[in-house]
């Protein structure tokens, strides 16, 4: 790229004064241009920063979100959980039910019953007899 000169334009000559107000009006130009570019990219910092708060907002709202999911989680198993239980006290009911059935059956039911009601609330524990009655003890007559 060849280096244009400057000189001190003299009215004498027409060229070297077009050359220069030419080289002005170039400088004057680019100057306006670098300025217009400077402006644009102040813009754009600002969409920048404006990027970097929306994602500040959105990993927090994030973090909410996660926090109820946390939440909603740990109530999920406690309803599992109690839902194990009934199954589990359905199941218990459905094995005393079957075995009042078969002593009906066998003749045992004759000389059995009299009944009362016990625990309404029962809650299967490890350490009781799996044989015994949950909401009725059976007592057999003299």
């Amino acid at each position: 790229m060849e280096r244009e000169e400057f000189l001190m334009p003299t009215e004498d000559d027409p060229m070297q004064m077009g050359k220069a107000i030419s080289g002005h009006f170039k400088r004057a130009m680019l100057q306006q241009m670098a300025e217009a570019l400077e402006d644009q990219a102040a813009a754009l910092y600002r969409r920048v920063s404006a990027f970097e708060e929306e994602d500040f907002l959105v990993c927090r709202e994030i973090e909410e979100h996660q926090t109820e999911v946390n939440r909603l989680h740990l109530k999920l198993e406690a309803v599992r959980s109690e839902r194990d239980s009934v199954l589990e006290k359905v199941e218990y009911l459905r094995s005393e039910a079957s075995t009042m059935r078969e002593a009906i059956f066998s003749g045992e039911g004759t000389e059995l019953m009299e009944v009362e009601f016990i625990r309404p609330d029962w809650k299967p524990q490890e350490d009781t007899d799996s044989r015994r009655p949950m909401f009725f003890n059976r007592m057999t007559l003299p």
